[in-house]
């Protein structure tokens, strides 16, 4: 793996972490007091992160910074486990939103129906389209 490989390896990871915390470029750049088209290019991997800013992006998406180089041989991601998904996910948050995450992960884990959590997971599909059109 070249350096120009491993720059655009760690733009990916920043740009999928980033995106499973629900944060838009703009978003994360604001947090990093960057404007977003430096972020654009570290994910890109046509800028290179140094190693402060890996740093605070790392901080920013309450992610370890080894998780930006974990990399191995095959081009296949390594997954983490669900339940770090949704840390980072809550970590990400704040306030009252991080709240209502974790009271709607909790109740959703004690349903027991799986045809209930189904359609739970639709409804919230179909909420959050219908809003992102208005």
């Amino acid at each position: 793996m070249t350096y120009n490989d491993l720059d655009a390896r760690i733009g990916e990871r920043i740009r999928g972490r980033r995106k499973l915390a629900g944060l838009s470029q703009k978003e994360l750049a604001s947090r990093l007091d960057i404007v977003f088209q430096q972020l654009q290019k570290h994910e890109n991997g046509t800028s290179r992160v140094p190693a402060s800013r890996l740093y605070e992006i790392a901080q920013a998406l309450n992610t370890p910074i080894t998780h930006f180089y974990e990399v191995g041989d095959s081009e296949t991601p390594q997954r983490s486990s669900p339940l770090t998904d949704v840390s980072a996910i809550v970590g990400a948050q704040r306030g009252k939103l991080a709240k209502q995450i974790l009271e709607l992960v909790t109740a959703f884990m004690k349903i027991k129906d799986e045809r209930a959590r189904a359609d739970i997971v639709s409804l919230v599909a179909r909420l959050s389209n219908s809003n992102a059109k208005r």
